[in-house]
C-alpha cells in the first residue's frame, strides 16, 4: 500500500494548532496552513466545538488561540508522528 502525499486530517488540525498557538487571526492560519476558507471554517468549527482552540473577541476581529486541551492533542500528534518517522512511504 501506498501512503498518499496529501495532508491527513491529523496533519491538518496539527497545522492550525500550530499556527494558533500564540493567537492568530483567521487569514493568518489560512495562509499558514494553506487550507481553503471554507475549509478552514470547517476545521475551525469543529475544533473550536471539541475544545480545542477557543476564539477570543478583540475589538471587531476574533482572534483564535489553541487551549490546553488543543496543547494535549498537539503534544499526542506530534508524538505519533514522531514515531512514524523514518517509516517507508509503502507498507
Amino acid at each position: 500500500m501506498v501512503i498518499s502525499s496529501r495532508r491527513s486530517e491529523f496533519e491538518i488540525i496539527r497545522d492550525i494548532l500550530i499556527a494558533s498557538f500564540d493567537g492568530a487571526k483567521k487569514t493568518h492560519i489560512l495562509y499558514r496552513t494553506n487550507l481553503s476558507y471554507s475549509q478552514l471554517q470547517d476545521y475551525l468549527s469543529f475544533m473550536i466545538k471539541a475544545g480545542v482552540v477557543e476564539a477570543i473577541k478583540k475589538g471587531s476581529s476574533e482572534i483564535y488561540r489553541i487551549t490546553e486541551k488543543g496543547k494535549e492533542l498537539l503534544n499526542h500528534i506530534e508524538g505519533a508522528i514522531y514515531c512514524l518517522k523514518g517509516q517507508s512511504k509503502t507498507l
